[in-house]
């Protein structure tokens, strides 16, 4: 018999006001709509004689269609696949365990029978000791991966919570109980990081109001957005409560892991509590108790909502409860007020990917665990969030080459891209790209990737990501075709529309700029290999007259018109820069790619390098942890000046010697730039060939009280250093993401850049 978990009687009220009431319903694929929610609402008389519906078979559970069924899974919910939780446990003496098998009996017998039952683990409670028991017994010992003897022997003992007798104080040190929950507690700080919660309100549930476990998480939420958005109204909510069932000791003294509610987890959730009490209703004038009408103000539209989402309604009754008015029962225990989940986190996942396909994201949790987390059509990806981008990686690839976009961002911020695996909460210590409210910022990255092809996005605010693919880097084994390898070039302006003529791909060409909008032009560049496959380039864009974006590829594969991946994104007179690494064709004048941009604008291009088949002058890729080298507005030293420096800004034209990793002969770096008090440029290169004054070139652009980033390949002197001009004064902060060496064992294959991730549109 499964054991119910109760509800909690006391609520903290929510204050519901007239501006949190209204919410667009979640976007879904598979489920009702918005208009089919509201009509089926046209009925609302509170459903006080329930029928059970079919339970779903373990086919209908599996592959989450549970609409026309009800899921009802056995068994605790950590022996179905959920975590193991802490439990509040006295002072214990050891107590001296005799096995019990076939033929034992007495008082003892009994409570290893009552444990098992309420383990999920049905045993007659006779203490008798015979084979039913043994069943039941081995069954446990199965699921608890103990060998399966039928015996009862310590070990099982021991996880029933019958081998130690409690003595002392309770609640335990680390356990605070202040009357009707433990949320909080010292003790289950570990355990409280793996729940997450609701990013935005629904109608008049509060943000991070529901807190559950974030495969189970988007069921909740998307019951709550339904029956808010048919009408019904919510005045009070409750879900992550870490207590025991309500018809145990809530405090669970004396008691085991086996009474713990459904609410310890978050997989339960109960409203509207006082039209909605758990009580014990019994029959009237010899009828059946399963005929006495129950208190309740939930209509059946609301109960069919929750079983679509997979969530068992308390309403239908405990202990087996009412499957129809006319079955025959003296007593029967009801609670309105509770709906909870019952399956296991992959049939969560089944059931939420069709209710809310358009609607949800993949998010990896602080710990680690990867979940979707389902967003109103209106929401953007929360703060915190480590948002997971499948890049679709051949196999053995272990980074990629990707642009990163970053929009509609709710306050200043950043996005770090890193594993998906257990990361500590909070700020992180590097990042890919910075952004403002109004504004759309692009940044190239090397990220790193997982056996499955995929990294996550770390935002320090609410914003959208978009992510274009470019390429990837694997082992020279691992690389298809054996991969390429970098050679680095004195960097050189190739192309300068302000300054120089420029050339369409039908061969007519225009004496100088700006390119019109809609136009593509070609690049070309001489001191490229003619067997280069793609070459390493700084983007930059002036002068635009609208917001906009440029692509960058090979001609062949370039057709003017709206693309699906962009290199740069700008506002009407931005000045931004973005490095690129560009697939090429040979040509009469070099290594060639197209360029293509939606206004009309000037466009300069800086070589850096370019990839080609491995050589003996090439150079391997060396990922590394991501590391701050240099961050002027904290204190830091200058090689060149061997003095401390806190928190002063680089005056115009200041050249910033940085030490690289060892080993390095060009890092992979970060280039942030920021507190500019005019706008200007940063240019970085190896010290012996920067000297200070105006550029021919530059890495990175910035305007007045703006932050802007940019990724660049800087050549390291024979010292182990790297420099860093600018033509302005502001800070400097420097992140390398890794390193180029003859040494390095990373080989790169370019793709025709493609579009993986687009938080905007819920794919990815």
């Amino acid at each position: 018999m499964f054991v119910n978990r109760r509800c909690l009687a006391t609520f903290v009220a929510l204050a519901v006001s007239s501006s949190g009431l209204s919410l667009a319903p979640a976007v879904r694929a598979a489920a009702v709509g918005a208009a089919a929610v509201r009509a089926a609402a046209v009925d609302s008389t509170p459903w006080v004689l329930p029928s059970m519906p079919t339970v779903c078979s373990s086919q209908q559970a599996e592959a989450g269609t549970v609409a026309d069924c009800l899921l009802d899974g056995k068994g605790l919910p950590d022996l179905r696949g959920w975590p193991r939780p802490p439990f509040p446990k006295a002072t214990t003496t050891p107590t001296t365990w005799v096995d019990l098998s076939v033929g034992s009996s007495g008082a003892l017998v009994a409570k290893v029978q009552q444990a098992l039952t309420t383990a999920g683990f049905p045993a007659p409670a006779d203490g008798m000791f015979a084979q039913l028991t043994a069943v039941a017994v081995a069954n446990y010992q199965t699921a608890e991966a103990i060998p399966p003897t039928g015996v009862v022997d310590e070990a099982t003992a021991s996880a029933l919570g019958l081998l130690d007798q409690a003595t002392g104080t309770f609640p335990p040190v680390g356990w605070t109980w202040p009357g009707w929950t433990y949320n909080g507690s010292p003790a289950l700080s570990d355990w409280e990081k793996l729940l997450i919660g609701n990013q935005g309100a629904v109608g008049p549930v509060k943000a991070n109001q529901l807190r559950s476990m974030p495969e189970s998480l988007p069921l909740f939420e998307g019951f709550v957005r339904d029956i808010v958005a048919g009408g019904y109204k919510i005045t009070d909510v409750s879900t992550y409560n870490f207590r025991c069932t309500s018809t145990s000791l809530r405090n669970c003294q004396g008691l085991t892991s086996s009474q713990l509610s459904n609410h310890s987890w978050g997989l339960a959730l109960d409203m509207n509590s006082g039209a909605n009490p758990e009580m014990t209703y019994y029959g009237v004038n010899g009828a059946s108790a399963c005929a006495t009408p129950m208190k309740t103000d939930i209509p059946m539209w609301v109960v069919r909502a929750a079983q679509r989402w997979g969530l068992y309604w308390g309403g239908y009754g405990w202990s087996g409860g009412c499957p129809s008015p006319s079955q025959t029962k003296t007593s029967v225990r009801r609670d309105a007020m509770h709906f909870e989940f019952r399956g296991t986190p992959t049939q969560a996942r089944a059931i939420a990917t069709p209710n809310t396909a358009s609607g949800c994201l993949e998010v990896a949790s602080d710990a680690g665990a990867i979940s979707p987390r389902c967003l109103a059509p209106s929401e953007v990806p929360a703060a915190g969030w480590r948002v997971v981008v499948n890049t679709k990686a051949p196999t053995g690839s272990t980074a990629a080459l990707v642009n990163i976009t970053v929009t509609d961002a709710a306050a200043a911020g950043y996005v770090t891209a890193e594993v998906c695996t257990a990361l500590p909460a909070g700020p992180r210590i590097s990042s890919n790209g910075n952004v403002a409210p109004g504004r759309t910022v692009a940044n190239l990255a090397v990220v790193p990737l997982d056996s499955s092809g995929r990294f996550c996005l770390y935002r320090s605010t609410p914003m959208h990501s978009i992510v274009d693919v470019q390429g990837f880097f694997a082992p020279a084994a691992s690389s298809a075709g054996g991969g390429t390898m970098f050679t680095s070039v004195a960097p050189q302006r190739v192309m300068d529309t302000r300054a120089q003529s420029f050339c369409a791909p039908t061969g007519s060409c225009t004496e100088k700029g700006p390119v019109p909008a809609g136009t593509e032009i070609v690049v070309a560049a001489a001191a490229v290999a003619s067997n280069a496959v793609a070459m390493l380039a700084n983007l930059t864009v002036t002068e635009p007259t609208s917001a906009g974006y440029l692509t960058a590829d090979a001609c062949s594969t370039l057709v003017a018109g709206p693309q699906t991946r962009s290199n740069a994104n700008f506002a009407a007179g931005d000045t931004v820069a973005n490095l690129a690494v560009v697939p090429v064709a040979n040509s009469a004048a070099g290594a060639q790619f197209c360029t293509y941009s939606t206004a009309q604008a000037q466009k300069i291009v800086d070589l850096q390098g370019f990839f080609a088949p491995p050589s003996a002058n090439g150079w391997g890729y060396t990922s590394t942890t991501p590391q701050r080298l240099v961050d002027t507005r904290d204190c830091w030293t200058d090689l060149g000046a061997t003095a401390q420096r806190c928190g002063q800004i680089n005056a115009a034209g200041s050249i910033i010697h940085v030490q690289a990793p060892p080993g390095a002969s060009a890092v992979l770096i970060n280039l942030t730039l920021t507190g500019s008090t005019a706008a200007g440029y940063a240019t970085a290169d190896a010290c012996s060939a920067l000297v200070s004054g105006p550029q021919t070139k530059s890495n990175g652009n910035v305007a007045r009280g703006v932050t802007t980033a940019n990724l660049a390949v800087v050549t390291v002197d024979a010292d182990g250093s790297f420099c860093i001009t600018v033509s302005a004064p502001m800070h400097v902060v420097v992140d390398v993401q890794g390193m180029f060496s003859p040494t390095g064992l990373l080989r790169f294959t370019p793709i025709t850049p493609v579009r993986r991730h687009d938080s905007r549109q819920r794919s990815g």
